[in-house]
Formats: structure tokens, C-alpha cells, sequence
């Protein structure tokens, strides 16, 4: 099995939902999307109280993603089987230093969690919404208005699969939206909207493929916490896939 193979096949596993819609990207950009994905996960089991909390509290967590930080920056060896392919990508093009770097800005906000709604959205536009980002930056997506769509897009499937597994993160100690599920709800909704607020270019269409999902958990309770997608999620995905 190669490299890339068995990552692919990782991520299929930690990130089920990115990954079946990286599926229908075109390359060379699904094999840098799913690079991305894995780093993504990586920097995610930072915040798990296996990972973190458990041991040393939120620094643990912190120590790790400024691991990440400083080989993004050249200061560090990629001494990671994961860092030299993130690397390469971002040499490549394929993603900007800085939308990789806002995720982890993202992902240590999480690990210092604020009790108001503004800092959570803003943790959720740069952290789901900058993976979002990044998979239009894979595409050669240059225009900013669409790009922000994008961002709004990753930000929404984010809020809704919080809506979506919330008891299970609750028990996780993930930092859950610092207010009443229906305020959560009604934040993903207007996340959505705002993404879907005009046309798609064609050839982007791929990238927007997360708003079927948010879509589909915005309409029901936590009711699948825990679990896997059903088959008509799954198939939902498939289908404006093979449309777009």
C-alpha cells in the first residue's frame, strides 16, 4: 500500500465527511485535499483529553500545535511522516502558509475557550471554515467573495455537526457554542445562507459540498450523536457530487 493510499484510507476513517466529498474534487487537488485533511486530524487530537487534558492540562495540547506552527514556519524539521507531504503542499501552491496557520490559530483558540458567542464564530470561520478555504485555494479559487461563500461553508457544516454530535463533544470536553442549542442552530443557519447568497461557478461547485450535510443535520436533533452517516446522507452527497 502506498503513502498516499493508506492516508486517504485514514482519513476516511477520522474525518468520514470531508473525505467522501474530497472524493469528487478533480487532481491534483483531491490528493492535496486529503493531505489536508490529514493535518486536520493530526492537529485535532491535540485537543482530546487522551492527548491533553488528561495529562498536563490545555499546555500539552498547546505544545503540540506550536509543534505544528513552527514547521510551518521553517523553524522547525518536519521530524512527522505527515509534515513533509504538508509541506510540499503548501511549496506546491496548493494552499497558502497562512490559511493552514489560521486553523491552528483555530484549534489553540479551543483549548482557551472564551464564554461568548462572537470569539466561537470567529474560532469556527477560521478553524472548519479555513479547511473549507483551503480546498478552494486547492482548486486555484482566486475570487474573494467566493472564497469567503467557501469559508461561510466549512463554518456551517462545522455548526451543524456540533448540533448534530453535541452530547458526544460535550462529554469529549470539546469547547461546545457558549449558548442554547437553538442559538447554535440559528448561527449555522445563517452561516448557510450566507454561503449559498449567490451563484457557484461551475467548476467550484465540488468545494461547496459540505453545505448538503449541514443542510441535512439542520433539520434534525442529536438524536445520530456518536454515529456513523445513514446511507440517504451519504447518497445526498454523492448525488449533487455527480452534478457538480
Amino acid at each position: 500500500m502506498t503513502q498516499t493510499h493508506s492516508l486517504q484510507e485514514t482519513v476516511k476513517q477520522t474525518d468520514p465527511d470531508r473525505a467522501l466529498c474530497a472524493c469528487f474534487l478533480p487532481e491534483p487537488a483531491r490528493s492535496a485535499v486529503f493531505v489536508l485533511l490529514a493535518f486536520h486530524n493530526e492537529i485535532t487530537r491535540a485537543l482530546t483529553p487522551g492527548r491533553s487534558a488528561s495529562v498536563a492540562g490545555p499546555m500539552a495540547g498547546f505544545v503540540r500545535l506550536q509543534w505544528w506552527r513552527e514547521v510551518l514556519e521553517g523553524t522547525r524539521p518536519p521530524e512527522h511522516t505527515l509534515a513533509p507531504l504538508v509541506l510540499e503542499a503548501v511549496q506546491q501552491g496548493r494552499f497558502k502558509r497562512e490559511t493552514l496557520l489560521s486553523v491552528l490559530d483555530a484549534r489553540e483558540a479551543e483549548l482557551a475557550p472564551q464564554p461568548e458567542p462572537t470569539g466561537w464564530q470567529s474560532m469556527m470561520l477560521t478553524g472548519s471554515g479555513g479547511v473549507q478555504s483551503a480546498v478552494g485555494e486547492a482548486l486555484g479559487l482566486q475570487d474573494a467573495a467566493l472564497a469567503m461563500r467557501l469559508r461561510l461553508c466549512g463554518a456551517a457544516y462545522g455548526a451543524a455537526a456540533m448540533l448534530r454530535h453535541g452530547p458526544v463533544l460535550a462529554q469529549s470536553g470539546r469547547y461546545l457554542y457558549p449558548g442554547p442549542q437553538e442559538e447554535l442552530r440559528q448561527v449555522a443557519t445563517d452561516f448557510l445562507q450566507k454561503a449559498l447568497a449567490g451563484p457557484i461557478p461551475p467548476e467550484f461547485r465540488v468545494a461547496f459540498l459540505p453545505l448538503v450535510l449541514a443542510k441535512r443535520d439542520l433539520r434534525r436533533g442529536a438524536e445520530q450523536a456518536g454515529r456513523p452517516r445513514g446511507i440517504t446522507d451519504k447518497l445526498a452527497v454523492i448525488w449533487a457530487g455527480l452534478k457538480g
